[in-house]
């Protein structure tokens, strides 16, 4: 079947395309993907600028209201129930990966002296040797081991958090704000701050979906339909670009 055809395939009445998460389309417009004609449906895939179906959205609430930003990003990217649903399903599944994925993240970032270079710091609580040469610090050094339980327990999280929940976003904003060397944790007022460039990481995020939206494909059919695949990819994607937002917009002045 080819795309066209596919995407004319598509309910257009999904249920899971919940209210206030619809893009709007006009009486007889043509949708630039499916190149076909609306008939007063929901198109989810074009939305036509006309004033009754514009939504107003207030700036400065995004910037200063962590829940009306959350709004907007799950309203935009159209994350809905059925993504959370999604998410919570594949998560035990790939819950046991969750070391060997966290091993070779680091192993990555060991790759590069820029993003190694940030693991000699002592920002984490740490009261453990550390090495006084990059050279010196490997993965199996005191302090990476420490790192490391962070990571999984951010992976865990982010698998199994109630999405409904304002503090599941209030929790992954702060891990963005606490990469930026402000304290953002109670429990980690009392240790230096830590610092790392936006850019690396925007990357770890990408490299991380890659790896967990690879495990979920991978996984035998009898834990996991070809159509559950999809939708966990999909919601994992949307989810991690969320968690993205919440790292840039504590380095990127708006």
């Amino acid at each position: 079947m080819s795309i066209d055809a596919k995407l004319a395939a598509v309910d257009l009445n999904d249920k899971h395309l919940e209210d206030g998460q619809r893009t709007p389309q006009a009486e007889g417009a043509t949708c630039p993907v499916t190149g076909l004609t609306s008939s007063g449906k929901t198109c989810p895939f074009a939305s036509v600028g006309s004033p009754e179906n514009l939504q107003e959205v207030d700036e400065e609430a995004l910037r200063k209201d962590i829940n009306a930003r959350m709004v907007y990003l799950k309203d935009f990217v159209n994350f809905t129930r059925h993504d959370e649903d999604a998410i919570r399903h594949v998560g035990p599944l790939i819950n046991d990966l969750i070391p060997e994925v966290v091993d070779a993240l680091y192993s990555k970032l060991f790759e590069f002296d820029i993003t190694k270079q940030v693991f000699m710091q002592r920002n984490d609580g740490f009261d453990g040797p550390i090495p006084t040469k990059l050279d010196d610090l490997t993965l199996d050094s005191a302090q990476l081991v420490y790192r490391k339980v962070f990571m999984k327990n951010w992976c865990r999280r982010l698998l199994s958090s109630d999405f409904s929940s304002p503090k599941t976003f209030t929790w992954m904003d702060k891990v963005g704000v606490m990469h930026t060397g402000v304290k953002s944790f109670k429990h980690r007022t009392h240790v230096s701050p830590l610092h790392v460039p936006y850019r690396d990481c925007a990357l770890t995020l990408g490299w991380v979906g890659t790896v967990l939206q690879t495990a979920t494909l991978q996984l035998p059919e009898d834990k996991l339909s070809m159509k559950e695949k999809i939708d966990s990819v999909g919601a994992i994607n949307k989810i991690l670009w969320i968690q993205n937002d919440l790292f840039a917009r504590h380095y990127i002045d708006e």
